[in-house]
């Protein structure tokens, strides 16, 4: 099971929290200090939204990047001169131009994953996947609900990308191939649930941007085999259920 660690990021979001918590005492107050016409919790919320489009650049994340700029837009709309769009029409603008962006320019498998082979399901509904010498799995699902079933017994590397929709992956009767397995985990306004057995041990690694991954039930590996899971949830949520 993944153990939290310190990191930069955790600080940075730790700080910015607390200072937002401040900011709401000290406006209230009347405390708070300006700078040219600015307040500092404008300053602040600037320098966030800044942080949200270059980690939506690094991650290739359109719904970051195209939100990070339309707030910004929105927080200076009277410098700007475009308080006739603000804030609604912006952002619902924003969303159409991130749900297209995303469309037309997909992420692909985590930089980690290796091999030659690769096996594409623009499905949804149920889907058996019955590879017994494959190693190599990719799905997707946007807009609906779709559940996966992975029969195989060399898994190495999978795939899973989700957005505007829900997923479920059952892993109860997968073998990981050589005792470890990476999988990308991709999730963007909508949900994921992965079904795996209890006995594995897991790794998690994603990245979440305004969203949320949590485990249910207990984990009883004794150290082997290992999942790790890698990827990224924008704005949506995934859940890991130990069977």
């Amino acid at each position: 099971m993944n153990q939290n660690k310190f990191s930069m990021n955790k600080l940075f979001w730790g700080l910015l929290f607390l200072l937002g918590a401040a900011s709401l005492l000290l406006n209230r107050l009347n405390y708070w200090p300006t700078f040219h016409h600015f307040s500092l919790f404008k300053i602040l919320l600037t320098i966030f939204f800044i942080w949200m489009i270059l980690e939506g650049i690094r991650h290739r994340n359109f719904f970051g990047i195209i939100f990070g700029l339309a707030l910004i837009a929105i927080q200076y709309d009277k410098l700007l001169c475009i308080t006739a769009i603000t804030p609604w029409t912006l952002l619902s603008a924003a969303l159409l131009a991130s749900i297209g962006l995303s469309i037309i320019f997909p992420k692909r498998h985590h930089p980690n994953f290796n091999g030659n082979m690769e096996f594409d399901f623009h499905d949804e509904g149920k889907k058996d996947c019955n590879m017994q010498n494959d190693e190599i799995l990719h799905f997707e699902n946007s807009f609906g609900s779709s559940i996966k079933y992975v029969n195989t017994d060399a898994l190495v590397n999978a795939s899973f990308e989700n957005s505007f929709g829900e997923m479920k992956i059952y892993f109860d009767n997968t073998i990981i191939k050589n005792g470890v397995a990476d999988i990308s985990l991709e999730v963007s306004f909508g949900s994921a649930v992965l079904y795996i057995p209890k006995t594995w041990n897991v790794e998690i690694h994603v990245k979440t941007v305004f969203g949320t991954i949590r485990e249910q039930n207990s984990n009883q590996s004794q150290g082997c085999p290992t999942l790790r899971i890698y990827g990224e949830i924008s704005f949506g949520e995934a859940m890991i259920i130990y069977i």
